[in-house]
């Protein structure tokens, strides 16, 4: 479900904070995987994907398909970060933050792009523009996600996964839920 909100929003609703884990990854810098099914140039994703993964696990494991792999809501924020934040520069970091409360979690992917009009790709997501019957994949699951509220920061240079342990959104002011004209 796509969100509008800050981040300060988010981590109060899910309650005491902490970080529990914050990474720098630089792509050039991680190993090469022999068995990646992903380009060459997004060999580091694949590596990457699964420590991340191996950590949420023990919250997340039933939804490791919607997260991780060729069509999950992280890989497509991280490949997104490299891509367009990044300009597929393998030397740039991006940083990732968990944060740990008493009701959910809160996942930060930060890359140092110039960001993006959120506003505005928003809108034309939600008002079925053509580009995203063709494209725009990540957004769409994103959106189409029950259990995972996606949001970014004003900026459009991090990306935001909110989650609740009892899998409920529903803390979620209504206002700040977005939902594409087919689906109202």
């Amino acid at each position: 479900m796509l969100l509008v909100m800050e981040p300060g929003q988010a981590l109060v609703m899910i309650d005491t904070p902490r970080l529990a884990r914050e990474d720098t990854i630089i792509p050039n810098q991680l190993s090469e995987q022999p068995d990646s099914p992903y380009q060459p140039e997004y060999n580091w994703l694949y590596v990457y994907e699964r420590q991340l993964f191996g950590f949420l696990e023990q919250w997340l494991r039933p939804y490791r398909h919607e997260l991780i792999g060729e069509k999950g809501i992280l890989c497509e924020a991280l490949s997104n970060a490299f891509c367009h934040g990044h300009g597929k520069d393998p030397q740039k970091p991006i940083v990732i933050y968990i944060f740990e409360g008493k009701k959910g979690l809160l996942i930060r992917i930060k890359d140092n792009g110039r960001g993006f009009d959120v506003q505005k790709v928003f809108q034309q997501f939600c008002g079925n523009k053509q580009y995203y019957s063709t494209a725009g994949n990540g957004i769409r699951r994103m959106a189409e996600s029950p259990r995972f509220g996606i949001f970014y920061d004003s900026s459009g240079s991090a990306f935001h996964l909110l989650y609740f342990y009892d899998g409920a959104l529903e803390c979620v002011p209504p206002n700040a839920m977005i939902a594409p004209e087919s689906s109202r």
